[in-house]
């Protein structure tokens, strides 16, 4: 079982979002690129993306998120240098983030 300590940390711990936590990182296998991913989709979240899983009122943006990966919702790849250098024309070097690329499963995109 894989341990995620920080970003048991950013999402405010109850034993049911350690759960989600554990199976989310079993699924995406890096510790960093899971905390990644969730960061990214939280935020798409905040400003008014649709989930692409059943939601309730206690659930936040963070437990969504693993809803959706653990759901199969998210998918996600490494960019080639090409697709990073397309995806950072005419952004300031303060925007960049990261080099990871988090699209919904459907046919739909997040970018």
């Amino acid at each position: 079982m894989m341990h995620c300590p920080q970003l048991r940390s950013i999402l405010q711990i109850n034993p049911m979002k350690v759960e989600l936590i554990e199976k989310a990182a079993e699924i995406v296998g890096d510790n960093q690129l899971l905390i990644n991913i969730v960061s990214r989709r939280v935020k798409q979240l905040s400003h008014g993306a649709d989930p692409y899983v059943h939601t309730n009122p206690d659930m936040g943006s963070g437990d969504i998120a693993l809803m959706e990966i653990i759901q199969g919702k998210l998918v996600w790849r490494e960019m080639d240098a090409a697709e990073i250098a397309d995806s950072l024309a005419g952004v300031q070097p303060e925007e960049v983030v990261e080099e990871e690329e988090v699209a919904p499963a459907a046919s739909e995109g997040l970018v």
